[in-house]
């Protein structure tokens, strides 16, 4: 998935619904062949370890944060239900990038 599709997938508020979130479907066949693409961590895969789960605003996506050498979004369509894709989330990149804008404005000031 690429970025900007990523962030479509997002609504404006996206809620941590982690600690009550069910299964809408069963994303370990699919992550199975993220695993096999090594971008998971094998005990986080071995024991379906999830990280957090979002949902947007109007419950439509969920997020599935899965642990990785950077974190593996999957992006869940809870109305069909199906998984539509992944999105690798590197948190470093992101905030260094975010970090270095800062930075640049700052000196240009």
């Amino acid at each position: 998935m690429t970025k900007e599709k990523y962030l479509l997938s997002m609504d404006e508020k996206m809620i941590d619904i982690t600690n009550e979130a069910h299964a809408v479907v069963d994303i370990w066949e699919y992550a199975e062949k993220l695993n096999e693409l090594n971008l998971l961590q094998k005990h986080a895969y071995d024991n379906k370890l999830i990280e957090s789960v979002y949902a947007g605003e109007k419950d439509k996506l969920h997020h599935v944060l899965l642990f990785g050498k950077i974190y593996i979004v999957i992006v869940i369509d809870t109305e069909k239900p199906d998984v539509i894709g992944h999105y690798m989330l590197n948190l470093n990149e992101e905030y260094s990038t975010v970090n270095n804008l800062r930075n640049k404005n700052k000196e240009a000031s």
